[in-house]
């Protein structure tokens, strides 16, 4: 089995999970004490784990890309486009790791006053987290129809 398989389910998992921690972080202060070191290391677990995927599975992009061409063949079209998403899901990764990291040492620190700044913290936080649970979806999809578009019995 090909490691990015591996890494890449690990961010299916993680990125999701990381991005509900910072939504609740972002809009419930009262939790804000006790998920600050835990989102803070989910953020970087996440990112790490989406970097291991982008290099494992342009590795295999690669290696795959060689194959078919030896055998006189192109890759099927879902192969880039999944890892086109790969490269975006990457980015909203490291968006939303350092939009944690910055938020939780300023803006939403247990702590501070609420405010205008808080607002628009939570508001920045949250829009990195519907860009993670936008880009995890679509490499998703785009990973299963990579997958199966050399599979005869689910063509039409």
């Amino acid at each position: 089995m090909p490691v990015h398989v591996l890494a890449g389910h690990l961010v299916i998992v993680t990125a999701p999970l990381t991005a509900l921690l910072a939504l609740l972080y972002a809009w419930r202060p009262a939790v804000r004490r006790g998920l600050r070191l835990p989102l803070v290391a989910a953020g970087v677990l996440n990112l790490a784990a989406a970097l291991w995927a982008e290099q494992a599975g342009s590795a295999l992009y690669e290696e795959l890309t060689a194959t078919a061409r030896r055998a006189g063949r192109q890759l099927p079209p879902t192969v880039l486009s999944h890892a086109h998403q790969g490269d975006a899901l990457a980015v909203s990764c490291f968006v939303l790791a350092v939009t944690v990291l910055v938020v939780v040492r300023r803006a939403l620190a247990p702590g501070r006053e609420r405010g205008t700044g808080a607002i628009v913290a939570s508001g920045v936080l949250s829009a990195a987290v519907i860009a993670v649970w936008i880009f995890t979806a679509t490499t998703l999809v785009q990973a299963l129809q990579a997958v199966w578009s050399h599979h005869t019995l689910w063509q039409g």
